[in-house]
């Protein structure tokens, strides 16, 4: 007899096995949808990614996104009224979602970089192309511990002195009283964002297996035990952290 495979509707249109989570093209055909409605101040994290990449951005840069997704970071990179001499680069292990970024990017209205996007695990490129500049949104999450260390190190060896490493990633709260504090604050954002109640429970249930979260604390001494000068927070609320580290 044949096991039932519980189908689990997550909101957004998307849905997945029970127990999995995965960056399927289920998922990216509602990604920005989805993420708008998962992640607070979604779009205040772009647009504050986007201007620190500014002061990295120089003639002949090369600039890394690591899980490009849709390719809404680069978009707007490729808007900045900065250096047009410049290459980058995305990385996603989703063909649909490279897809759509491709589509993303080839406005006419947008300025002529060179852009480019690979569909490959990064944990798999060996070495990445000498770079000022690596993005990462909500990838780590993603990331045992020991492929976090293992990535940090590839970033650090590839970037230029006085290169940077933008990330936002959920963490947990170094206190767990806190942490069921911010966890229910969150599934209120979640419903007021016109998410249910099982929806919530469902996502919850799918990234069960997925999700490798650290405290504040543990994820800043990951970056400093990988050789970064400096490493600043730039954004924090409740469990959602960015930061940039300097090399």
């Amino acid at each position: 007899m044949k096991k039932k495979i519980n189908i689990s509707n997550l909101g957004s249109g998307i849905s997945s096995v029970e127990g999995t989570w995965q960056f399927n093209k289920n998922v990216a055909n509602v990604f920005d949808k989805h993420v708008k409605q998962s992640i607070p101040h979604y779009n205040d994290i772009q647009d504050y990614i986007v201007s620190l990449s500014e002061w990295f951005i120089k003639e002949n840069s090369v600039i890394h996104d690591l899980g490009c997704s849709t390719g809404e970071t680069i978009k707007k990179i490729n808007d900045l009224n900065v250096s047009n001499n410049c290459k980058i680069i995305g990385y996603d292990t989703s063909k649909r979602m490279i897809d759509l970024a491709k589509k993303k990017v080839r406005s006419p209205k947008l300025k002529k970089r060179k852009i480019n996007f690979v569909c490959k695990n990064v944990l798999d490129i060996k070495r990445f192309e000498k770079s000022n500049l690596f993005i990462s949104i909500l990838l780590f999450p993603f990331l045992k511990l020991s492929e976090r260390k293992k990535i940090l190190k590839k970033i650090y060896d590839s970037l230029e002195t006085g290169g940077a490493f933008i990330c936002v990633e959920k963490i947990r709260a170094n206190n767990a009283n806190y942490e069921d504090i911010f966890n229910q604050i969150y599934f209120d954002y979640k419903l007021k964002k016109k998410l249910n109640e099982k929806q919530i429970l469902n996502k919850a249930k799918s990234l069960r297996s997925s999700m490798n979260l650290f405290s504040q604390k543990k994820t800043i001494q990951l970056i400093k035990d990988s050789k970064f000068q400096s490493c600043e927070i730039f954004f924090k609320c409740f469990n959602f952290l960015g930061y940039i580290a300097i090399k």
